[in-house]
């Protein structure tokens, strides 16, 4: 039996602009939808978190159990489901989310003794892996994983919940100690640190113990590890929005390490594996930012887009 990659964090109702004034809710969240890619990518996946009872909670439970994540760690709530409406910016990249979590589903889940039996992987995401009740979950959860499984981090900044720059930068130096992969994109960095170049700070952080995988849109992902670093170009595509590209991002390096045996190696593999590795990622992004919301492929979907010819 295979053992599991488990994704913890928060689970919300993203709603996106429709069009003649209208919304349309769709299931977020990035540990969330993290734990979605894993199923669809074909990964052994389960999502740690909580769930409304409402009607988008049972909505984003059904979606997981339809791509085969299992929900034996999800805890149910009879407060609603959060909430974030997503405004699209004026380029399709640079969608802002405005978040609603007062006196929702937005708490840690009940987990038993034994929730880390026959987990291969624990990953981390956004702000509910550095702030508030859902901070000291993940912080006690990282530390109960070390010696039992990898473990990764997302920053994924959303600055409207996070306290100040500064002390998000202690909060996530604090993470940085607890997990073996750290990935964060370019506008992540740069609202962490505005004065320094991303791929400088990617590099500064590899050399402190965690790989470090930067993304950077269409221009693709680089990763950093023991004074090396390694880039694979992204893919040109028709972007409707990208709206959890980076989840899926996520999903699709840590399917496929997973699937390769080299999660817990990776500073130890050569540049081409790394590369196919980075392929796979990154061509599992590009499909989801063909599509509205955070949809991400099936692996048959991926594997079909990469067997497509490019042009020169």
């Amino acid at each position: 039996m295979r053992k599991h990659i488990l994704s913890m964090g928060e689970a919300l109702v993203d709603v996106l602009p429709a069009g003649d004034e209208l919304w349309r809710p769709v299931s977020g969240g990035s540990s969330y939808n993290v734990a979605l890619a894993l199923g669809r990518l074909g990964a052994p996946a389960a999502f740690v978190g909580r769930l409304s009872r409402d009607e988008q909670g049972r909505r984003m439970a059904a979606a997981l159990e339809a791509a085969g994540v299992a929900t034996d760690l999800v805890s149910r709530d009879d407060r609603p489901s959060p909430l974030s409406l997503v405004e699209r910016g004026s380029e399709a990249r640079n969608a802002r989310y405005s978040i609603h979590l007062a006196d929702t589903a937005h708490a840690p889940p009940d987990l038993p003794e034994d929730w880390l039996a026959g987990a291969a992987h624990l990953h981390v995401s956004s702000f509910s892996a550095v702030v508030g009740a859902w901070g000291a979950a993940v912080a006690s959860a990282l530390d109960a994983a070390k010696g039992r499984a990898t473990r990764s981090i997302d920053i994924n900044i959303r600055p409207g919940l996070l306290p100040t720059r500064e002390k998000t930068r202690l909060l996530v130096e604090e993470r940085l100690a607890q997990v073996e992969i750290v990935k964060a994109s370019d506008e992540d960095l740069l609202w962490l640190f505005p004065d320094d170049d991303p791929l400088d700070m990617a590099a500064r952080w590899s050399t402190r113990g965690p790989i470090a995988i930067l993304t950077q849109g269409g221009d693709g992902a680089s990763l950093f590890a023991r004074g090396r670093a390694i880039h694979h170009p992204g893919f040109a595509v028709s972007v409707v929005d990208t709206v959890g590209a980076g989840d899926t991002f996520m999903a699709a390096f840590l399917s496929r390490a997973a699937e390769s045996d080299v999660l817990g190696r990776l500073p130890d593999i050569g540049a081409e594996q790394i590369r196919a590795l980075f392929g796979f990622a990154n061509a599992a992004a590009a499909l989801c930012c063909t599509r509205p919301g955070a949809d991400a492929p099936t692996r048959g979907q991926v594997e079909a887009f990469l067997e497509r010819p490019r042009s020169s």
